[in-house]
């Protein structure tokens, strides 16, 4: 909901005007008849209502939008990016808005409300910029709106809600110095110092005993623990399987490509840019475009005949001309071309600065995408035969071998595997990686039992059976001897360097110059260097830089360099603050951002914290469409 309190609050009502509001799909924010309908509520918010009408007709709002910019999206993919849900949490805010709002008894007057209608682009003459009434009617129609009044009152209280949100928000400034010390913060850098001691100090190492190594897997259970494992026995079958006995016929081949060329399918649609002048009459537009298409200049014509400010689109597909005539004209003329044209509100002076016809490609040119679609197709039709004749065998008491020889389909053995796809030597079956729904499926399943027919990928299906199970546990001192006997030295060559660390920081503390300290460790160093609180260099890693800037000037203190294998003692040896200028706006802008993204938080607990919030999951999903209403009891 912070998003959406958030694009509430920056919504331009205060000015006076809500542009923003109807961009394109009347969708910025769901904007519904709220609150006005009748029915089962789906959402109460305290006593604010969402009804299944209200709740239905957002959704079905904001779909449409989204189709508008995406002509295939689906109502499939909606459920699948959860955008009911994200409705019915915008809706949800809504309520909880309005709720407080009825309690703090603000409103809006008609006249506030008339100035708002008038200024929304969307209801203006694109030529003259004068509020439309037949447009105005119109663009209602099409998106919805059965009368005025709905419309109305939706933009009533989406103001009213703005009232409320931007006397919270828009009042939200950081102070200069706040943003003085966060600068500070950021850009301070430190002088590092540090006497680097390497793994090569720590001396001879023995070798681990078995008893030294059973210790030291007991210790380190976390690390060694044996993942379960299991062998089982799967049966796939995928339209890949069945494509080398696929034929596809030239009469198909040529059907589908004919089907793609006429639905427009093979190519991108057609762009027009054009310049457009209002004109009073015919005759004058007629004769306008005789003397542009002529080759005089277009600006001392127009200056000359009294014509109106050109109106340019850059790159438009025919619907997106807002004047359907004038578009059904410029896409039939080419590039170059001035012409008169009558439009929906007069005549007018076209001429098309470019025009993009794409030419589709030939059917040679797509046999190969064809071929291997309905390639495809035909093996999946194949491969779903073939399973209808394994379930069929397993119905009637066939083994899960037996059943997948019958369908001709391979039954493959997999041993002891863990829920990653990975063996006991390290490898990994790729192929199940690909699918983890398989795993999943393998690993929830008892032994000596297959499952049911599942779904993996876009159109395969699977059955497993577990054959065997090794559980979690320990391993033995010889299963991952060379693992163990590998992070045992590394563990004793990291104490005997710590017994060195200790020593350096006693004497670094004691006053001890860190370049007398090395001089002693035969191998030590000591390198410098002056770094930001994300910079690295060298030794100085991350995690070295990060301890640097929480420590005083001075302060010796241990640590881990380069690689983490090399031990260290570090000193800062300065603190070199920014300089002080003027903090820039976007530095501001940014701090005025996070500040009211915590006021929207607050807002937001508080707002769903003082309110009763209930909701029927049954009328949400019927006013999302998940539930026919004829059996919706």
């Amino acid at each position: 909901m912070l998003t959406f309190i958030r694009a509430l609050a920056r919504n331009p009502i205060v000015g006076g005007i809500i542009v923003a509001l109807l961009i394109a799909a009347f969708a910025l924010f769901g904007v519904t008849d709220v609150f006005t309908g009748g029915g089962n509520a789906a959402v109460l918010v305290g006593q604010e209502r969402v009804s299944v009408q209200e709740l239905g007709r957002a959704y079905d709002r904001r779909l449409q939008q989204i189709q508008r910019e995406n002509p295939r999206f689906t109502r499939e993919q909606a459920e699948q990016f959860g955008l009911g849900e994200q409705v019915v949490q915008e809706m949800t805010a809504m309520a909880a808005i309005d709720a407080k709002t009825g309690e703090l008894g603000l409103s809006l007057s008609d006249q506030r409300l008339f100035e708002a209608v008038r200024a929304i682009e969307a209801f203006q003459n694109p030529f003259s910029g004068d509020f439309d009434p037949q447009t105005y009617a119109s663009l209602l129609r099409e998106n919805g709106y059965a009368t005025e009044r709905l419309f109305e009152a939706d933009l009533s209280e989406e103001m009213t809600r703005a009232q409320y949100l931007n006397a919270i928000l828009g009042g939200v400034a950081a102070p200069e110095m706040l943003a003085r010390t966060r600068r500070a913060y950021e850009e301070e850098r430190r002088t590092v110092r540090a006497l680097l001691i390497p793994p090569s100090l720590a001396g001879d190492v023995a070798e681990p005993t078995d008893e030294d190594l059973s210790g030291f897997i007991s210790e380190n259970a976390q690390v060694f623990r044996q993942p379960e494992r299991r062998r089982f026995t799967l049966v796939r079958a995928s339209p890949e399987l069945f494509e080398r006995d696929v034929d596809v016929s030239e009469e198909d081949l040529r059907e589908l490509y004919t089907f793609r060329l006429e639905n427009g399918e093979l190519s991108d649609p057609p762009t027009r840019s054009l310049t457009q002048w209002l004109a009073p009459d015919q005759a004058t537009a007629e004769a306008a475009a005789a003397r542009i298409a002529a080759g005089e200049d277009a600006a001392a014509v127009v200056a000359e005949l009294g014509l109106g400010e050109p109106v340019a689109l850059e790159t438009v597909e025919a619907f997106e001309v807002p004047d359907a005539q004038i578009a059904e004209a410029a896409f039939a003329l080419g590039q170059g071309a001035v012409e008169a044209v009558e439009g929906r509100l007069g005549w007018r002076v076209l001429r098309i600065d470019s025009a993009v016809d794409p030419v589709a490609p030939t059917f040679e040119e797509q046999r190969t995408l064809l071929v291997t679609e309905l390639a495809g197709d035909q093996a999946e039709g194949m491969m779903l035969d073939a399973v209808a004749v394994f379930e069929e065998a397993r119905g009637a008491g066939a083994t899960l071998e037996d059943a997948a020889s019958q369908a001709g389909i391979p039954a493959e053995r997999f041993d002891w595997l863990a829920s990653d796809g990975s063996s006991p030597n390290g490898f990994r079956a790729f192929t199940l990686g690909e699918s983890p729904e398989v795993l999943e499926n393998v690993f929830s399943l008892p032994v000596g039992f297959a499952g049911d027919l599942t779904n993996f990928g876009d159109t395969g299906y699977f059955v497993a059976r577990v054959d065997a199970i090794d559980p979690s546990r320990l391993p033995e001192v010889d299963e991952v001897r060379d693992q163990a006997s590998t992070f045992w030295r590394l563990r004793e060559v990291d104490n005997q360097l710590q017994a060195l660390v200790d020593d350096a920081l006693a004497r670094a503390e004691a006053g001890e110059s860190l370049n007398d300290i090395a001089a002693g460790l035969d191998g030590a160093r000591v390198e410098s260097a002056t770094l930001g609180r994300t910079e690295t260099a060298g030794p100085f890693n991350r995690q070295l830089v990060g301890q640097a800037f929480s420590v005083e000037q001075g302060q010796p203190f241990p640590a881990r360099a380069g690689d983490q294998r090399t031990r260290a003692v570090v000193i800062v040896d300065a603190v070199i603050a920014p300089q002080d200028r003027p903090v820039s706006p976007e530095r501001l802008a940014a701090l005025n951002q996070e500040l009211g993204n915590d006021v929207a938080i607050a807002l937001e607990n508080a707002l769903l914290t003082g309110y009763e919030v209930r909701q029927d999951q049954r009328l949400i999903d019927l006013a999302l469409g998940r539930i026919d209403p004829n059996d919706f009891q």
